[in-house]
C-alpha cells in the first residue's frame, strides 16, 4: 500500500502543470484615454467609471494606470489604461494596435476621435472586442464586436436648466463657455435652454465656442470675457472646469458640467461606471452583444451634484419613469448652406436620431450655428 501512495505521489508529479491546477483564465480589458484622470474633468469621469470594475472580485494588484481583479471563480479580471494619447488618428491607432497586440480582449476608447479607428480595427480582429464611448452615430455598431455607448447628458442639461430657473438665477443673464456646435454640445445648449424656460418661457442663454473638448486658457479667457458684459450665470459645457472655477472666484454662480465642481450651483455629472460594469461582466461570462446604447437617468448614467441638486428631484424622477420628454413641440431655427435660416415651429417629438444628430437651436439662444446642408427634417 505504501508503494503504491509512492507511485502516485510520483505520478502527479509527472504530469503536466496544467493537469494538475488548472490556470486561471484571465480577462484582459484595456481603455484608451486622451488625457489623464488628472484633468477633473472628462478623463476623471471615465477613471472613476474604471475603479467600478473592482467590485466584480477581489482587488489584488492595484497600480496608477490599471489593477488586477481575481473573481469569484477564481480566474482574474486585468485591468490597464492607456493615458494621454492626444486627439491625432495616428497616435490613437497606434496605441489601440498596442492594445490589442498585448492581449486585449476588449478594447475601449473612450473619446470621440478614437471612433473610427475602434471601428476600422474591429473589422480587422474579429476575435477582440471593442467598445466606442460617444461617437455614436458616426460610428455605428458592426453586429459583432463593436459596440457604441452613450450617456443621455442632456438629460441633466435639462435638470439643471429648471434648477436654475426655479432659484431665479438666469435672471441677469447666462453665458456658457461651449466646445464644438456639433450634435452633442447642441444638445447640452437646447436641453439647458429647454430646461429654464419650462419655468420662464423667457429665458435666453448667449454661447461662445472655444473649439475645443478641453482647454484651460480658453475657457478662462472665454468666462472672464462673459463676466466682463455683464453674465451673471456661467454654464460650463468644457469637459474640464476651468469656466466654472473662474466664475466662482470671481463670486458669480456656476453650473458644472459632467465631473462634479464643488463650488457650482449644481452639476450634471457623468456616470459611466454601471456601462463600464455591464460591458465588462458580460465580455467575463460569455453574453457579451454587439449593438448601440444610449441611456440616462433610468441606468444611473447621469447623476445631479450640487446645492439645487434637490430641489429638481421630481425631474430626475420624470426621466426616470418615462414620463417627461421635453423634446417636443420645439421651437427655432437652422442655419442652411445657402445663408438663410430655416424656421422651426412647434417640432414633433424628436427621435432618438433626430437627437443624435441634431444641429439646429431653440428659440432664446445666441451665438454661433453650424451650417445645415440641407433643410432639417424629422422621423429619423
Amino acid at each position: 500500500m505504501k508503494g503504491a501512495v509512492v507511485v502516485l505521489i510520483l505520478a502527479a508529479l509527472l504530469l503536466p502543470a496544467s493537469a494538475q491546477a488548472a490556470d486561471p483564465v484571465q480577462f484582459n480589458v484595456v481603455f484608451l484615454m486622451a488625457e489623464t484622470p488628472q484633468d477633473h474633468g472628462w478623463n476623471a469621469a471615465h477613471w472613476r467609471a474604471i475603479q467600478d470594475l473592482k467590485s466584480l472580485g477581489v482587488i489584488i494588484k492595484d497600480g496608477l494606470v490599471g489593477f488586477t481583479v481575481q473573481l469569484p471563480d477564481g480566474n482574474l479580471l486585468n485591468v490597464s489604461t492607456i493615458q494621454q494619447i492626444g486627439y491625432n488618428v495616428a497616435d490613437i491607432e497606434r496605441y489601440a494596435r498596442q492594445a490589442v497586440n498585448s492581449g486585449a480582449d476588449l478594447v475601449v476608447g473612450t473619446w470621440f476621435d478614437s471612433a473610427t479607428v475602434l471601428a476600422a480595427l474591429a473589422e480587422e480582429y474579429p476575435d477582440v472586442k471593442f467598445l466606442h464611448v460617444s461617437g455614436y452615430p458616426m460610428v455605428k455598431s458592426n453586429g459583432r464586436n463593436f459596440s457604441t455607448y452613450f450617456i443621455r447628458q442632456e438629460q441633466g442639461d435639462y435638470a439643471a436648466g429648471v434648477g436654475i430657473a426655479r432659484a431665479m438665477l438666469h435672471q441677469h443673464g447666462v453665458g456658457m463657455v461651449g466646445t464644438f456646435y456639433i450634435p452633442e454640445p447642441v444638445r447640452a445648449v437646447n436641453g439647458f435652454l429647454l430646461g429654464m424656460q419650462s419655468v420662464d418661457p423667457t429665458a435666453t442663454m448667449t454661447v461662445v465656442w472655444i473649439q475645443s473638448w478641453l482647454d484651460q486658457q480658453k475657457e478662462i479667457l472665454a468666462a472672464e470675457g462673459l463676466i466682463a458684459e455683464g453674465f451673471g450665470l456661467i454654464r460650463q459645457l468644457a469637459d474640464t472646469p476651468y469656466s466654472s472655477i473662474t466664475a466662482c472666484d470671481a463670486g458669480i454662480p456656476a453650473v458644472g458640467y459632467g465631473t462634479d465642481v464643488p463650488c457650482a450651483q449644481i452639476t450634471n455629472e457623468w456616470n459611466w461606471g454601471p456601462a463600464y460594469v455591464f460591458y465588462v461582466s458580460s465580455l467575463i461570462d460569455g453574453t457579451w452583444t454587439a449593438g448601440d446604447r444610449w441611456e440616462g437617468f433610468e441606468t444611473g448614467a447621469v447623476v445631479m451634484k450640487g446645492p439645487l441638486a434637490p430641489s429638481i428631484q421630481d425631474i430626475v424622477d420624470g426621466f426616470t419613469d418615462g414620463t417627461l420628454n421635453p423634446w417636443c413641440g420645439m421651437s427655432g431655427r437652422a442655419l442652411l448652406a445657402d445663408g438663410t435660416y430655416q424656421t422651426i415651429t412647434d417640432a414633433p417629438c424628436l427621435s432618438d436620431l433626430d437627437q443624435l444628430t441634431m444641429q439646429w437651436f431653440v428659440d432664446g439662444y445666441t451665438g454661433e450655428a453650424p451650417t445645415n446642408q440641407e433643410p432639417v427634417s424629422f422621423g429619423k
